[in-house]
């Protein structure tokens, strides 16, 4: 299980399934912090791997 904090309210929480998409459960703010347990394996990403269409093509 993973302990989080929101960033917007200070608020502690845990969670343990992420399929729902994570929110804080008091305010439903999307911005989060991992605080305790492990993190969310998955392929890291940057500016170089994420590309936005140009507008006007």
């Amino acid at each position: 299980m993973r302990k989080y904090r929101c960033l917007h309210c200070q608020h502690e929480f845990e969670v343990e399934d992420l399929s729902a998409g994570l929110k804080c459960p008091k305010c439903f703010n999307r911005f989060v912090q991992l605080i305790e347990g492990e993190s969310v394996k998955g392929k890291s990403w940057g500016s170089k791997s994420f590309s936005v269409p140009k507008m006007g093509d």
